[in-house]
């Protein structure tokens, strides 16, 4: 019987599989190389055509070429289709949108009145528009400006809250709601170049007035709503006439006043260039404590979590004056320390960074500036009512007025919800805190004076004109010290001469001393090697002073005068 031989084992060593794997791979590559270098040796399979048995040759033949007919002929089609529609391009001119007017409005004249004649009881204007910054309304109210005004006689208060489309709608409503409880009449308004809203409203609560001022602090928007409103009241045929006003200053501003509260006043105003103030970390950190909800710092500029510091709470202090003083001392230190975190992290999520990896806190800090005063930041302060409170535990009358200051704010298109609002905004939102007391809020008010105006348009001039000023005193001054050195140079060389005369002097004077004493002295004997002896002391003297005469001193330089610093060297005085 035959014996049917074992298949044979596939096994193998690693040493070979790797050995084969890499034939493989190697013959691959060298493929992958002859094809790159020789692409036409590739050869193409030939398409074997229509079998002559197959019984519908001819009419599979037709069809085919049928359709390459109808593809030339579609083909051609689609070039003269595109050259007709570029000579029709061509022959057409192109005709510019319309471009629409830009709307212009005529300014209200400027009411130049001493401020107490404006709001005193006997004033004949019959109305007075105060507008505030919707953003914050509590920095911007004057209780001292709201006490000139008696609801028996003299003009009525009206409250305008402008830049209110730069509010969501929920805190705007509440806002509006809380004046409105304050016995206050508020109306939001918003003056952009498209489109205002909230005028008209304003428009015809002041309609039966004769005579309207309209007032407000710095860069409020107090001369746009001037225009506006009388533009509103033009519509409305209205014999109303509208006063701009100068903007309101404190009226006697002190070297004492508080560091925080001009902080304040400047973060309020948010006139200008705040970024480059002087100290930009003191700004930042007066803002801070004003941040209701520090997530909205984080998710703006992408900084960690901050305002972990915990100060000391243990003191020894007994009496409430020293206690008061260091709760103070340990809330400053907890700001002062939360606000250097802070703006860490933003250096270091912004890469403003100096050599060593070190935060640039100062560029940190103006950086956030800059973005607080050119909208970069969507900011506005949270009132103190709000929606779910008032209708949850209002009193009837109090969800009346709601109402109907939700309705004001709708009437609004520029308002948006705060869904919507925060999208426009790019999520960086930051809420504030309202103010229980504005700064200066009891200091008396007055006219910004037109000269300082000029003055402050024309500061960049004078500011020149000093510097140029300045200069020419100090090329004077050089002219002068050039003057003085010149004598001083004189002077230097008279002395020189004296000098010399009187050193030529000297030099007759020792010439005849060494003639009259030219005596050849005795050789010195000179010691054995044995024993050295010293000379004697009569000897030595004797050799030392060939002559008795004593030496006439030489007489000292006359001092040169060292020039300033600064002032130039005159080099023909030292020669």
């Amino acid at each position: 019987m035959v014996r049917v031989k074992k298949r044979a084992s596939k096994r193998m060593t690693l040493k070979q599989r790797a050995k084969i794997h890499k034939k493989v791979k190697e013959h691959g590559r060298k493929q992958r190389r002859e094809a790159r270098r020789n692409p036409q040796r590739k050869s193409k399979k030939a398409d074997p055509g229509i079998p002559n048995l197959f019984p519908y040759k001819e009419e599979l033949l037709n069809e085919m070429e049928e359709r390459r007919r109808l593809a030339a002929e579609q083909r051609l089609l689609s070039k003269t289709k595109e050259v007709d529609e570029e000579e029709e391009e061509e022959d057409e001119e192109p005709t510019p949108p319309p471009v629409p007017a830009p709307r212009t409005r005529v300014a209200a004249p400027v009411l130049v009145r001493p401020l107490a004649e404006v709001v005193g009881r006997t004033s004949d204007v019959q109305a007075v528009v105060f507008v505030l910054d919707a953003r914050d309304p509590s920095s911007f109210r004057r209780a001292w400006l709201e006490a000139q005004f008696s609801p028996k006689a003299g003009p009525t208060l009206t409250l305008a809250l402008a830049k209110a489309d730069l509010v969501p709608a929920e805190a705007l409503t509440g806002w509006v709601y809380d004046l409105t409880r304050a016995g206050l009449s508020v109306f939001p308004t918003s003056v952009q170049a498209e489109m205002e809203s909230g005028v008209d409203a304003l428009a015809a609560h002041l309609q039966g007035a004769k005579s309207v001022a309209v007032l407000g602090l710095e860069h409020v928007g107090k001369t746009s709503l001037a225009a506006a409103l009388q533009e509103a009241l033009g519509k409305k045929g209205a014999e109303t006439c509208v006063y701009d006003t100068p903007s309101l200053v404190r009226a006697a501003p002190t070297s004492g006043d508080e560091e925080h509260a001009k902080l304040l006043w400047m973060l309020m105003r948010n006139q200008g260039q705040v970024q480059r103030f002087k100290d930009p970390v003191a700004l930042v950190r007066t803002l801070l404590p004003r941040v209701a909800h520090p997530v909205d710092l984080m998710m703006a500029y992408g900084t960690p979590a901050f305002g972990s510091f915990v100060p000391e709470r243990a003191t020894l202090a007994d009496e409430p004056a020293e206690a008061m003083r260091e709760y103070e001392r340990q809330a400053e230190a907890k700001i002062k320390h939360d606000t250097e975190e802070f703006l860490v992290g933003i250096a270091r999520s912004k890469g403003r960074l100096k050599r060593m990896g070190i935060p640039d806190t100062l560029g940190a800090a103006r950086l956030l500036l800059r973005d607080w005063a050119h909208g970069g930041l969507g900011y506005y302060a949270l009132p103190h009512s709000k929606a779910k409170t008032v209708q949850a535990k209002g009193s009837k009358s109090e969800k009346a007025q709601w109402a109907e200051a939700e309705q004001l704010v709708q009437a609004m298109d520029v308002v948006r919800p705060r869904k919507e609002w925060r999208q426009a905004w790019a999520s960086k939102e930051l809420r504030l805190e309202a103010l229980e007391k504005p700064p200066f809020d009891e200091d008396a008010l007055e006219w910004l004076s037109i000269e300082d105006d000029d003055e402050e348009d024309e500061e960049k001039d004078d500011d020149e004109e000093e510097e140029v000023d300045e200069d020419d005193e100090e090329v004077d001054e050089d002219d002068e010290e050039v003057d003085e050195d010149d004598e001083d140079d004189e002077e230097v060389d008279e002395d020189d001469e004296e000098v010399d005369e009187e050193v030529d002097e000297d030099d007759e004077d020792d010439e005849e001393e060494d003639e009259e004493l030219d005596v050849v002295p005795e050789p010195v004997p000179m010691p054995s090697k044995k024993r050295s002896q010293a000379p004697k002391k009569d000897h030595a003297r004797k050799m030392l002073k060939p002559s008795q005469a004593p030496a006439k001193a030489p007489r000292a330089a006359p001092k040169r005068r060292v020039p300033a610093p600064g002032e130039a060297y005159d080099i023909n005085a030292y020669f």
